[in-house]
């Protein structure tokens, strides 16, 4: 990728990165300071100057900044970690100045106004309390505070509620000042805009930034003593979360490339060592895990487990077996052949979207200063030997010095002894091994996948095409990345599932991939994995199929397996128990996700019996009603060449494909299209459900039903959400700007077949609730009386035409809207170049069809304490 580098006066560093395949320029300011920048009693103040920063500037009042840039179809957001603090806007490229404005704005002319500080006060202390609530937060920060007991790394990113509510702001500012200065940032823009230009216009709105004195920060290093520590935290969960974390060293260190393939074959995908044997071969485990994280400062290494019923002590010995075998025995060259291609494969992936791109330049100039590391990196992973591996696993799988953490809803005491015994079982596994016998372990040729320049934009063509038996196959040509994404899709889905067998569709998705005729689970898994590619089953409420991405080199074999696995999978009975065990296990653990049971609550009673209602996993009753005989009922009844259509999209091979689907309907029956109506029942009148759970936040949801996916006036619908969505949304300005009711608010929208929904979510304190409830219908019944206006009517279309031609930057995101448009029977090419049907709109029609919709009766779903 073409760079273009320079340095304004004020030493600001600018990286421009041109890039023509879609429309969309992204702009990124890439702040040198972090959380681990911070000293005591400053935890947190990164974080929260992220969120400040957004509450007005010189240019800008509050609210305006969201607003502008939603107005002119662009998103924008911000993320601060250990080390650095990151805001970008993506847009369309007719309004890039925008893009340049708002982010100039933010970084060199905040204002700190006195009463927004403390009103963000409130906001960014319910994103504290979202966090306590929040197992899998919880359980990364006891990981990282049991590794990190001296450097910043073990304290939390968002801080703490008492230093949020402590700051001065005269505290912020000389702090803002002291570390978002241009020395000590970089402007990273990607996208669709001449060098040249965008190099004038940068100078335009980032040459008058004041360059404050950098406070340079000593952070205080970790000791480099051995030791063993133990560490576990009680939480209210149904599912116990473990982790076992070895000490790793920073981004720059010449052993990194080398650890992230060791993860990967130990750890990564559903063909690692650690998820064959914990989760496949022995259902040992919920879910395995093993990554290695390497940021500006030494890091760490991290094996992960999480149990419900399952004896964690039989984990640890799986577990420390792997972790020997590979101290021991050197890995296959087939096992480095995947990791490589896999790890070389999301390079591509990662470069699909513009600030996919700018991220990832972005992140190989800050932490490696080379904006071409990545390129390195790729160059790098090719040299990796069996040998070197050993090496890596037996330099950091110190049993001498291993931190153990463990979230349970069991005693502290008793955790802590379980943790000691799992180390005990290393230690014996150490004392009592054998040195292996040299295994063979001959070369094999690893194909090499380097970045090449891009190739120039096609002119999209879609193409239909239809087989004799009737199979439709839908080709987007899109050839400018070496990548392909496509969906199988047949109707299907909870919609023909009995009340008896609800879940049929989820196991049958988590079991397709499990064995073909040919293959066993492991020789397919692996066999899909050794092409970086991805066939993965999805299901729904009203379809099921496959998934498949991969690079243009492997379509040939990835074609191939994929025909065997629509047409060859035998659902061993074995794989059919463990995945059910699996299913009851999740639908237990789902009870520690307060947001789910909300939601879950409220489809309930908007929709009684009615597969929108339905639960994807079933019912502890209705899997045991499940079995290999209706997987194979389910199939028979699906497998009609009228019941499928094929998408796909990319760097193709057209005839491969055709051959593909004629293959596919040889072994079909004729016959029509799944799609059976289910009526609706009335809702007769106003009700409110709650579920009570001892949280930090109560989760509420108040809607209403919605409109069918065919309606001709769901292009209006999405115009009402976007006039409630979104950060310069009302929803947003009302209940989080002005009144810091929460951190987390949005509308909530889904089309169906016979009707949808549409709402408001809040997670909130619970004596937030009442007044959110109010502001709600508030906002409802103001956009149901009152006409919006024509500058907010057209912040709404561009808003919505800006996010579509953002995301549709992704080859899935153009797979999927082509796919479940023709499933629903609408007009794929009218929703892909949706602009001309959000432009009819008028505020008459929003006023219609809010006074249709809000005037009905509604549900309200509460789950928290009282």
């Amino acid at each position: 990728m073409k760079q273009v580098k320079f340095q304004l006066k004020n030493k600001l560093k600018v990286i421009l990165i041109p890039s023509h395949k879609s429309p969309v320029v992204s702009v990124q300011m890439w702040v040198k300071t972090g959380s681990a920048d911070e000293k005591k009693g400053e935890e947190g103040i990164s974080h929260f100057i992220e969120h400040l920063v957004f509450k007005g500037t010189d240019k800008y009042k509050v609210g305006e900044i969201a607003s502008v840039v939603e107005a002119s179809g662009g998103e924008l957001n911000a993320y601060t970690s250990f080390d650095q603090t990151v805001f970008y806007v993506t847009i369309s490229k007719t309004f890039k100045d925008v893009a340049l404005s708002v982010v100039s704005q933010m970084m060199g002319h905040p204002t700190f106004d006195a009463a927004e500080v403390d009103s963000e006060r409130e906001v960014v202390c319910e994103e504290i309390k979202m966090g306590l609530d929040s197992p899998g937060r919880q359980s990364s920060q006891l990981l990282f505070g049991t590794v990190f007991s001296k450097h910043a790394y073990g304290k939390p990113v968002i801080g703490y509620e008492k230093n949020v509510r402590g700051w001065s702001v005269k505290k912020i500012k000389q702090y803002f000042q002291s570390r978002y200065v241009p020395s000590n940032m970089c402007l990273i823009v990607s996208g669709d805009f001449e060098a040249k230009e965008m190099k004038s216009l940068v100078e335009k709105y980032f040459a008058d930034f004041k360059n404050y004195k950098l406070k340079k920060m000593k952070r205080p290093q970790e000791p480099k003593s051995k030791k063993i520590i133990f560490k576990a935290q009680t939480k209210d969960l149904k599912e116990s979360a473990f982790n076992i974390a070895f000490r790793a060293p920073n981004i720059k260190h010449k052993d990194v490339p080398a650890l992230d393939v060791l993860m990967m074959i130990l750890g990564q995908g559903d063909t690692s060592r650690l998820f064959s044997k914990m989760r496949l071969e022995n259902n040992l485990v919920n879910n395995v895990s093993a990554y290695n994280y390497n940021p500006q400062d030494p890091g760490l290494i991290s094996l992960s487990f999480k149990t419900l019923d399952q004896d964690p002590l039989e984990a640890f010995k799986v577990l420390f077996a792997e972790v020997e075998k590979v101290k021991k025995q050197e890995v296959s060259w087939s096992e480095i052949k995947k990791a490589i291609t896999i790890l070389s494969s999301e390079q591509f992936y990662s470069i699909e979207t513009t600030d996919g791109i700018a991220n990832k330049i972005g992140s190989a100039e800050f932490y490696m200063g080379d904006s071409s590391a990545h390129e390195k990196y790729l160059k790098i992973i090719q040299k990796i030997t069996p040998a070197s591996l050993k090496k890596m696993a037996n330099k950091y799988f110190d049993e001498k010095c291993v931190f153990y953490s463990a979230l349970t809803p069991r005693a502290e005491k008793e955790t802590e002894k379980t943790l000691k015994q799992g180390h005990e079982i290393w230690k014996n596994l150490i004392s009592n091994s054998v040195k292996a016998k040299p295994e063979k372990n001959t070369k094999i040729k690893i194909p090499k996948i380097e970045f090449k320049k891009l190739k120039s934009k096609d002119a999209v063509k879609t193409e239909v095409h239809t087989t004799q038996k009737g199979i439709k196959i839908i080709f987007q040509n899109s050839s400018e990345i070496p990548t392909v994404s496509a969906k199988i899709l047949f109707g299907a889905g909870a919609r023909i599932e009995s009340p008896e067998s609800l879940g049929l569709t989820e196991l049958i998705t988590r079991t397709w991939t499990s064995g073909t005729r040919k293959k066993t689970e492991a020789q397919l898994l692996q066999s899909i994995e050794e092409l970086a590619a991805g066939i993965s089953p999805f299901g729904g409420k009203n379809t099921i199929g496959l998934t498949v991405d991969y690079m243009k080199a492997f379509e040939k074999e990835v074609l191939a397996l994929t025909e065997e696995i629509v047409l060859d999978s035998i659902f061993p009975e074995s794989i059919i128990a463990r995945e059910k065990d699996g299913m009851l296990r999740q639908i237990k653990a789902k009870d520690d996700q307060p947001s789910y049971l909300c939601g879950k609550q409220f489809v309930q009673n908007l929709f009684p019996n009615h597969p929108i209602s339905y639960d994807t996993l079933g019912t502890e009753e209705t899997l045991k009603n499940i079995n290999k005989e209706k997987i194979n009922e389910y199939f028979k009844k699906i497998f009609h060449a009228q019941n499928v259509t094929i998408v796909v999209v990319g760097d193709y091979d057209k005839k491969a494909w055709i051959k593909l689907a004629e293959g596919l309907e040889k072994s079909f029956s004729n016959g029509a299209r799944l799609q059976e109506h289910v009526p609706v029942s009335a809702l007769t009148e106003n009700k409110k459900f709650f579920l009570e759970k001892d949280k930090e936040q109560s989760h509420v949801i108040v809607g209403w039903r919605g409109l069918s996916i065919n309606d001709n006036d769901r292009y209006v619908l999405q115009i009402i959400q976007a006039i409630l969505a979104g950060q310069g949304g009302r929803l947003f300005i009302e209940l989080r700007d002005k009144n810091s009711l929460a951190y987390s608010v949005a509308p909530i929208h889904l089309e169906a077949l016979e009707s949808g929904y549409f709402g408001g979510y809040i997670a909130c304190s619970p004596d937030k609730v009442e007044k959110s409830l109010e502001m709600f219908h508030a906002e409802f019944k103001k956009i149901s009386t009152v006409k919006v206006s024509e500058p907010e009517l057209l912040r709404a279309k561009r808003y919505l035409i800006g996010q579509h031609d953002i995301g549709l930057q992704r080859k899935s995101a153009i797979c999927n809207t082509i796919i479940f448009d023709d499933f629903y029977g609408n007009n794929f090419m009218e929703s892909l170049n949706v602009a001309e049907q959000y432009n009819k709109i008028t505020t008459d029609d929003v006023l219609r069809v809010s006074k249709k919709l809000f005037s009905e009766n509604y549900i309200t779903s509460i789950v928290g304490k009282k």
